[in-house]
């Protein structure tokens, strides 16, 4: 089913919407809710509303008595409406609708001026002719100004015509909607829908400021009355002047106004401390607000938990910002007292702020406190003294694990990681990978790159099937200068006869595998043509997006710096919001001193798309490196080191920053550190020639 107006397609979903339109009611016209199929065929009979324009040209002064009459008529076709809207069965529908819509011309009729009728007649006009229903509902916008209902029954519906929930928006009628809900924000200016749909109108189109104003009128709206329609459209629920704080928020994040936003977000999480997404949003904005506005947040925070010592998530944010703003202290006591309330309740919660507690004290450098936190969990939670029945106590076996074991590897304690890995080979039992896979990490980040070697071929010999651990010793083969021979280990999979889709795409992932292979040994010509190979067989637009990331990264790599950034721009002209697109393109921009304003905002757009990704983050500090704000460069480099602390280009950027500050300790701190880390022959002299200096 399908209505057509100027050519343009309504399906189910914008015909549902339309039902909403009536009069105070939910009513349809047609079996199952849905309003009937418009026909648009020729006919010798004009159209209800050029027959109403044409009397309105003529029209004579009405009499006090019609106008009486009109406005009686007006009200009886009001009440039919309100009685179908009543009516238990389907068939009475669209008789009261009729006989509505005969009192609504009479009141026309009686008085060519009451704007109200129009209104009600471009109502029931909705439910089959979209034209129509603008075309009455203009009438009552010229025959009254402020005529609220006409205003919005043309805001809906040039909603509706105007794309807003789809991918596109079409310009003409995003126009107009503005205008129409502008206009109903004129007659009453605490009308809350009004503000929420202009506000994803300016979202959508990325004018921030205007979205900003709009979220701002929003909030101080009055109690919504109908929110039928824009739940009906957005799919959300929440009308009320406080479901646009969160809104603000983000909006205030996407201006990098973060001040605003952890305002904002401080009070909305007061004011409803269940709210999951204003926590998210908050802990985004504190990231980088001044210690003032962190101090301001946590004195919102500190009166939600005093109101709800039950809420772990208010407890684990708050204690962040605390040791955000240098107050470990203050952090580690909050859970610590949280703790020993939940040690004998819940022994999962505990365990869980055990683990909020460690990253605080490694946060600020207390690694032997960090530690002695996650086994304080472990043993809450008794993971060392029985066997891991459930999945979730793996699953938080597994990630305590691996954080005991990075702390012991970034502070290079080498042996105590070894003897906690073999403790943990206990816990997991002697089939699992995990044991083994952290320590082929060790001795691989140790430049124990034989040894891991061995680990690996031992297991393969045990697990022959297991490909991850081919993979595994085809990297260690590249990182040990031998690239030829891991991909010689992989080639064979990528000439088998393919068969069905699950073999083609293994085809598929094995040649992008080997293209990173070969970018990983600076091989770039290799890893081009196996990056085109990957494309060729490509069969899905996924598939075909990976693999241009690849070829344009190895495209990079060999020199063809023309070719990789038509390549990412030809990804970026089909989805223009791939968030690894543009971060690459970016940083290859910055890399090369090329553009650097434009590599600015093209990973400025990547990270709003994912505001936590490390590497997005490196690349922005990088950009900034790049244009001499060392202060910002330093901020973000930090903000990655944290998320990724292993990563050796990360740790090497944040060395070179300090460098050009004059903070020589420290830069040389973080080279070292890059180069325990990095298995990349050039960075590694390279590394070694700025420690040397």
């Amino acid at each position: 089913m399908q209505w057509i107006s100027r050519g343009k397609m309504f399906n189910y979903k914008n015909a549902l919407v339309l039902s909403f339109f009536l009069i105070g009611t939910q009513v349809a016209f047609a079996q199952n809710d849905l309003p009937p199929t418009f026909k648009p065929t020729p006919s010798p009979t004009p159209k209800l509303s050029s027959v109403l324009t044409k009397n309105l040209e003529v029209t004579t002064e009405v009499s006090r008595e019609r106008r009486e009459q009109a406005l009686a008529k007006l009200m009886e076709g009001q009440r039919y409406i309100w009685g179908a809207g009543r009516l238990r069965t389907q068939s009475g529908v669209p008789a009261s609708i009729k006989l509505a819509k005969t009192a609504f011309l009479k009141a026309v009729e009686l008085d060519p001026n009451l704007a109200e009728a129009y209104t009600a007649l471009a109502e029931i006009a909705s439910q089959t002719d979209l034209e129509e229903s603008i075309l009455l509902a203009n009438i009552a916008t010229k025959l009254n100004k402020d005529n609220f209902g006409g205003h919005r029954m043309l805001a809906r519906l040039y909603t509706i015509q105007s794309g807003l929930s789809d991918d596109k928006l079409d310009a003409g009628y995003t126009e107009k909607a503005i205008n129409s809900w502008k206009e109903i924000a004129r007659i009453d200016p605490r009308n809350a829908e009004a503000w929420a749909f202009l506000s994803r109108f300016y979202s959508k189109m990325d004018k921030q400021a205007d979205n900003i104003e709009a979220l701002r009128k929003w909030l101080a709206s009055s109690q919504p009355i109908d929110a039928n329609f824009y739940r009906k459209y957005t799919g959300e629920q929440d009308l009320t002047p406080e479901g646009a704080s969160v809104k603000l928020g983000d909006a205030f994040l996407k201006s990098g106004k973060d001040k605003e936003a952890v305002e904002v977000l401080s009070r909305a999480i007061a004011e409803n401390p269940q709210d999951a997404e204003a926590f998210e949003l908050l802990n985004r904005a504190v990231t980088n607000a001044d210690d003032e506005t962190a101090s301001k947040a946590i004195e919102s925070l500190q009166q939600a938990a005093f109101a709800n010592p039950e809420n772990l998530i208010l407890i684990d944010l708050l204690a962040r910002l605390q040791a955000r703003a240098g107050r470990t202290e203050d952090a580690a006591n909050g859970l610590k007292k949280a703790i020993a309330k939940l040690s004998s309740s819940s022994k999962e919660s505990g365990a869980e702020l055990l683990v909020s507690l460690s990253e605080i004290y490694l946060e600020a450098g207390k690694n032997d406190d960090a530690i002695t936190a996650l086994e304080d969990s472990l043993k809450l939670r008794e993971i060392d003294s029985t066997p891991l029945v459930t999945d979730d106590s793996r699953n938080f076996a597994l990630r305590v694990y691996e954080k005991i074991i990075q702390i012991q590897k970034n502070v290079d304690r080498f042996a105590e990681a070894k003897l906690t890995i073999e403790r943990s080979r206990k816990v997991f039992g002697k089939d699992d990978f995990f044991a083994d896979n952290q320590l082929i990490s060790l001795l691989q980040e140790n430049g124990k790159k034989q040894e891991a070697l061995d680990v690996v071929r031992n297991l393969r010999k045990k697990f022959p099937l297991e490909n991850g651990l081919l993979r595994t010793e085809a990297i260690i083969l590249t990182e040990m200068g031998k690239v030829d021979e891991g991909v010689a280990l992989l080639k064979p999979l990528t000439e088998k006869a393919t068969v069905g889709t699950q073999l083609e795409f293994d085809k598929f992932n094995n040649l992008i595998f080997i293209s990173s292979l070969y970018n990983d040994a600076r091989r770039g010509k290799d890893a081009v043509l196996s990056a085109k190979q990957a494309l060729a067989i490509a069969n899905t637009d996924e598939m075909k997006q990976v693999a241009n990331l690849m070829l344009a990264t190895a495209q990079e790599k060999a020199g063809d710096f023309k070719g990789s950034e038509e390549t990412l721009r030809g990804i970026l002209k089909v989805t223009p919001n791939n968030a690894v697109a543009l971060n690459n393109l970016g940083y290859f921009l910055a890399e090369r001193n090329e553009r650097l304003n434009e590599a600015l905002e093209l990973i400025q757009k990547a990270l709003k798309l994912e505001p936590a990704n490390a590497s997005f983050l490196d690349s922005l500090g990088w950009v900034y490196f790049k244009l001499n704000n060392l202060v910002e460069a330093e901020k973000h480099l930090k903000d990655a080191a944290r998320k990724s602390p292993t990563s050796p280009t990360v740790n090497e950027h944040l060395g070179d920053v300090l460098a050009k500050q004059g903070k020589n300790e420290l830069a040389k701190a973080s080279w070292q550190k890059a180069l325990a880390l990095s298995s990349n022959s050039e960075q590694v002299t390279r590394l070694k020639l700025k420690l040397k200096k």
